[in-house]
């Protein structure tokens, strides 16, 4: 890598600092695992630094999610060397089985490949965080699940999906021998802007939605722009020219999905409201339109000032080694960062009858755990793909009620004065196990939905999903006669 990772790590706590981007076996790329978060004694004994044996399990895929999973402890190499376990604090630290599960944090598009056999890269090397990905380290294929921002695709005869009709990748692949998939949603989150607290000493960074629009289609390329001087009612370089870089993701990132789904709802209201339907903002020249669809692969990537980078870390270390950057990552990323990453207050909606906007933070619980209040049970469209922003169509799976989706129009425009751009992550098992990490898996699934999970969910900037989601993930790992268990 060009640059190196910055440590993330949480003020006076013991952190498991791994090596610099080397891609060897004895560590990750220089981010820290998360703190021990109070783990009790008797599960300290787990906490070994390589493969111990075949009962231990091996995943991969998003890096949304993963500072809750794993507290973003990137298990670097192959499992016959030694591997970064989860950090003590974590959820798979804490799941309660008897294998330590080993997650590399790959991004969600390459995940849902090795989940359907579109890539076979299981047994391949775990790369550092920020690098490329190129395998998952694992013991064997397939992985004992993926995570992912993105839901499974239908998918066409011309241009196959994840699941599960007879021209999808799974089908051709997977379904055979491991049955129908098992999906469903396990935790929500903001995706903010970050950036660096010391080039902006005397403010705090305010983006109105047409403004932040405007940063990531390239029209505002500059921090002494005037749209960005208007939102904070100065100019936040004291009238100094100062380009602005912006990260997005290289790698096809579920993060991406979430926050293009929210663009091209946001950024196209058809006309804009007064102040933003003139200078400063909107105009001759000036336009914060964002006609790209969902899309897991960043649509815009050649202004000048936009720089690729892998992985939530990938962006996240380039916010913090690059003055005047900003890029977009989840805000969990953002809270623990190492040095420091300020994230911008967004708008969302107006204040008062005088239409002054209404400024929300990410940190703030109670905003993003709102604007994720319509993620229910009564929400989820049962074996249905993520085709956005079309309806969705059929999975065509033989086990509609395994794959509980819910359509990104739920969340993608958050109501006014709750927190603007959030996402939703998931979990892929198989449905047919072949015995192997089966109680441990059904252990992992009642863990994710249980209450002390929740609570580390909370303690991080996550946002925990409904009751009623949890119930409905249990109901299906439970089955019934007609409808059985979708883990088996």
């Amino acid at each position: 890598m060009r640059k190196t990772l910055a440590t993330l790590a949480l003020a006076a706590a013991p952190v498991l600092v791994l090596s610099a981007c080397n891609g060897n076996a004895g560590g990750g790329s220089g981010v820290a695992a998360l703190p021990n978060s109070g783990a009790p004694a008797s599960q300290h004994s787990r906490f070994h630094h390589n493969d111990n044996g075949p009962q231990d399990l091996h995943a991969g895929g998003a890096t949304f999610p993963a500072q809750a999973y794993n507290g973003a402890s990137q298990p670097v190499g192959t499992y016959n060397h030694p591997q970064a376990p989860p950090a003590s604090g974590s959820l798979f630290a804490h799941y309660g089985g008897v294998g330590t599960i080993y997650y590399c944090l790959t991004g969600s598009g390459f995940g849902r490949k090795e989940f359907t056999g579109q890539s076979i890269t299981a047994t391949q090397a775990c790369a550092g965080l920020g690098d490329s990905p190129v395998g998952f380290g694992a013991r064997q294929d397939p992985l004992d699940f993926v995570g992912s921002d993105v839901a499974m695709t239908e998918g066409s005869q011309t241009t196959p999906g994840d699941c599960c009709a007879s021209y999808s990748y799974y089908a051709i692949n997977r379904a055979a021998t491991y049955g129908q998939p098992f999906e469903f949603p396990t935790l929500g989150g903001p995706i903010v802007f970050g950036y660096r607290p010391q080039d902006f000493p005397k403010v705090s960074i305010k983006l109105s939605t047409w403004t932040y629009c405007a940063i990531v289609n390239g029209t505002v390329n500059n921090w002494n722009d005037p749209a960005i001087s208007a939102d904070n009612g100065q100019s936040v370089t004291g009238g100094v020219s100062q380009t602005i870089t912006f990260y997005y993701r290289s790698d096809g990132s579920g993060t991406t999905y979430n926050l293009t789904s929210h663009l091209y709802a946001a950024c196209n209201p058809g006309s804009w409201p007064a102040p933003y339907n003139t200078y400063p903002y909107q105009g001759s020249g000036r336009d914060a339109s964002f006609p790209y669809q969902a899309t897991q692969n960043w649509p815009i990537t050649t202004p000048s000032n936009f720089v690729g980078a892998s992985g939530n870390p990938g962006v996240l270390a380039g916010i913090q080694s690059t003055p005047y950057g900003t890029g977009y990552v989840e805000g969990a990323y953002a809270k623990v960062a190492n040095p420091k990453v300020s994230q911008a207050l967004l708008q969302s909606g107006y204040n008062n009858q005088a239409n002054e906007p209404y400024w929300v933070s990410a940190t703030n619980k109670s905003a993003v755990s709102a604007a994720l209040k319509h993620v229910t049970a009564s929400a989820i469209s049962y074996g249905t793909a993520s085709d956005y922003p079309t309806t969705p169509g059929s999975l065509n799976s033989s086990t509609p009620w395994c794959q509980l989706f819910v359509p990104y129009s739920v969340f993608a425009l958050p109501p006014a004065k709750t927190y603007p751009i959030v996402g939703v992550t998931y979990m892929l098992f198989y449905g047919n196990n072949q015995g192997v990490h089966l109680s441990d898996k059904t252990t992992l699934v009642n863990y994710i939905i249980s209450k002390p999970a929740q609570n580390i969910i909370k303690s991080l900037e996550y946002a925990p999903l409904s009751s009623s989601i949890h119930g409905a993930v249990k109901a299906a790992l439970t089955g019934t006669a007609s409808q059985p268990s979708c883990l088996q």
